[in-house]
């Protein structure tokens, strides 16, 4: 292995200027000491998520600052753990005056392919001016193993597909509120983001093939980011593919592992239910699904009560899920849920004494700052007098004042018993920050 190789993939990196990038939001803050990564389900964008950051510096007149090695690279697919210093070598030797002077971003895709790699990554963060962003395959990347193996010492950012802004920013549409034409194309694009989902892979191909190609993403996730990054556990593939699919096709619904146990175990499979406990962290962890507890202080009343489902993305959703898929209510919930989580927020649903469920408790640094439902349609009065009933109910009891209902298209507001709700409209609820 010689430093050459290595000045060479560092340049042409740098010169590199065929990206075709959509803008993605995520934001990127290099912590002192601790290296960075962008984690995230297979196939939503982390890797584009890099290329935007090296473009970035580029534009600011940056781009020497940039050092970024992908160890799946053939010419280098041979080096061992006690050779990864000839990368920082290697790009100072190009640029000695940056030495110590100025910062310089190291992006290293795959490198846990190196056996070893940790001690090296430990070595140049020591350096104020070393930033360190990893990337590499969701099955390697996974919620905790790079903190264990950094010692602590690693801070995710945690990537979606696609968001509806930065689905419009792909297509190009202009946003405006303030005529009927701009809200028309606002209406008709959440139409198809709904449709479609947020995976970038899927955006620029016929949507006829769409549902196949999602089919095929989550074959992968279940292969790769499930059975090969556990294969010591020897998994039933067939097993863990029934609960996997039979869990997705919960999407926005109650859930408990021991009732799945029962309905799985008709089917024929022998298994304890600690398997599927384990399976579900391991679909957890591999961000394919999420599960929301109930709200509640105590962590017994949290643990006997059942969790909600959401996936990484609803349309992945619908092309697993059993029968007809997920309908447009569940689909939008699973869509509202997703941006909370990209603005931070923590989630629970309430379920009160009299059975009433309100879909989103939404707090913030432990405060509740509003409860939300999520129904397609109010146009039903039965359907209108239940989801207003709920957050009544719910808000008395959390005693909290902000109360709103996310719709496909309704607009409006309705006061009962002194407490206001919102009703808003999805296009423009996702939009607002």
């Amino acid at each position: 292995m010689s430093i050459e190789i290595f000045q060479k993939i560092i340049l042409d990196y740098q010169d590199n200027s065929d990206f075709d990038l959509t803008e993605r939001d995520l934001p990127l803050e290099f912590i002192q000491n601790m290296a960075i990564g962008i984690v995230g389900v297979r196939r939503c964008g982390k890797t584009y998520r890099t290329h935007q950051l090296a473009d970035f510096m580029k534009a600011n007149g940056k781009k020497q600052n940039i050092c970024r090695i992908q160890f799946n690279d053939h010419r280098i697919n041979k080096i061992r753990s006690e050779q990864l210093n000839l990368i920082d070598d290697a790009y100072y030797s190009l640029f000695p005056e940056k030495r110590n002077k100025e910062s310089v971003i190291f992006i290293f895709d795959e490198i846990h392919l190196i056996k070893g790699w940790e001690d090296y990554i430990l070595y140049l963060i020591e350096s104020k001016y070393h930033n360190v962003l990893i990337t590499g395959s969701t099955a390697t990347l996974q919620r905790g193993e790079y903190s264990s193996s950094l010692r602590g010492k690693f801070f995710p950012f945690e990537l979606s597909p696609f968001s509806f802004n930065e689905f419009l920013r792909h297509y190009g549409i202009k946003i405006t509120l303030k005529t009927s034409k701009g809200i028309d194309l606002l209406r008709n694009n959440l139409k198809k983001y709904l449709r479609q989902g947020g995976f970038p892979g899927l955006l620029n191909i016929p949507e006829l093939l769409h549902e196949d190609i999602l089919r095929s993403y989550w074959d992968t996730m279940i292969l790769r980011d499930i059975a090969e990054a556990h294969n010591n556990d020897n998994i039933n593939l067939s097993l863990l593919r029934v609960f996997a699919d039979s869990l997705i096709s919960r999407t926005g619904c109650p859930m408990t592992v021991n009732k799945l146990a029962g309905n799985i175990r008709e089917s024929g499979f022998a298994f304890s239910n600690e398997t599927l406990y384990k399976f579900l962290s391991y679909l957890s962890d591999a961000f394919m699904i999420y599960t929301v507890e109930i709200y509640a202080v105590s962590e017994k009343i949290r643990a006997r009560n059942y969790k909600k489902v959401y996936c990484a993305d609803w349309a992945l959703a619908n092309a697993v899920s059993y029968g007809e898929g997920i309908d447009d209510t569940r689909a939008l919930e699973n869509m509202v849920f997703l941006e909370l989580r990209r603005q931070r927020y923590d989630i629970n649903y309430f379920r009160t004494k009299e059975g009433f469920e309100v879909d989103f408790v939404v707090s913030l640094k432990k405060k509740i700052i509003s409860l939300m439902q999520v129904c397609y349609s109010l146009e039903n009065e039965e359907v209108r007098k239940r989801e207003f009933r709920a957050l009544i109910k719910t808000a008395k009891y959390l005693k909290v004042n902000n109360l709103s209902i996310i719709t496909f298209d309704e607009e409006g507001s309705e006061e009962i018993e002194d407490f206001k709700i919102g009703i808003i409209p999805a296009w423009k609820w996702l939009l607002e920050k």
